[in-house]
């Protein structure tokens, strides 16, 4: 039986611009007409409006009469990893002892993936925004959960552009290996230190290259 798609037109317009801007298909500073998008999804210019202002909320899309695609911006960053330090790390914490051995065999088939990929490919980001899924989304906190896997999206936004993983995939992998070893020992208070750890570590990386970026305010 065909799955029945039960998202509003508004909804799926803002999951494929979402798709695009953060694959980086839709560069920084690219220009989104209400008109264009409504000719391209042949749709009224209602859920184009309504898809824009979803994602402007996001922070992906610049809002005024001409709706641009937000540029990447160093000011920017710091502020998705601000909130992701401050939220993902006790979301794990509190994931950790409600870990069933179904959820940490997923973690373990997710990091499989990711270290057999020698480059940051689309099966690696898949993989890493499941491996993360597994323990998150434990922590029975559904909004927090839903919140940081946007937030996650967005800031692999600018993994994908500046390819700032090229060549360390084996590098992270290491890390994530360290997460999925202090899940098996049970041992929440480590598991929230380790993703703390790894995030400051990618998030200094991505800052790297992003020196001649302009701040954006």
């Amino acid at each position: 039986m065909a799955e029945i798609e039960t998202r509003t037109l508004a909804e799926q317009i803002a999951a494929r611009l979402r798709d695009d801007i953060l694959s980086g298909e839709l560069p920084g500073g690219q220009r989104l007409s209400q008109e264009g998008l409504a000719e391209q999804y042949r749709v009224s210019r209602v859920p184009v409006r309504d898809a824009l202002r979803q994602l402007q909320a996001e922070g992906l899309i610049d809002g005024g009469r001409s709706a641009t695609v937000a540029e990447l911006s160093v000011l920017d960053l710091e502020e998705l990893y601000d909130m992701r330090i401050a939220l993902e790390p006790v979301l794990s914490r509190l994931a950790t002892p409600r870990m069933r051995p179904e959820d940490i065999e997923e973690m373990g088939r997710q990091l499989a993936v990711m270290e057999a990929s020698s480059e940051p490919s689309p099966a690696w980001f898949t993989a890493h925004a499941a491996f993360h899924r597994a323990l998150n989304d434990r922590a029975a906190r559904p909004r927090m959960s839903a919140i940081v896997s946007r937030l996650r999206e967005q800031t692999e936004r600018y993994l994908r552009v500046y390819q700032v993983i090229a060549g360390r995939t084996s590098e992270l992998g290491r890390e994530h290996d360290l997460i999925h070893e202090a899940v098996l020992d049970g041992d929440a208070e480590r598991v929230g230190a380790v993703v703390a750890e790894h995030m400051e570590l990618v998030r200094d990386r991505v800052l790297e290259h992003l020196g001649g970026v302009p701040e954006r305010r």
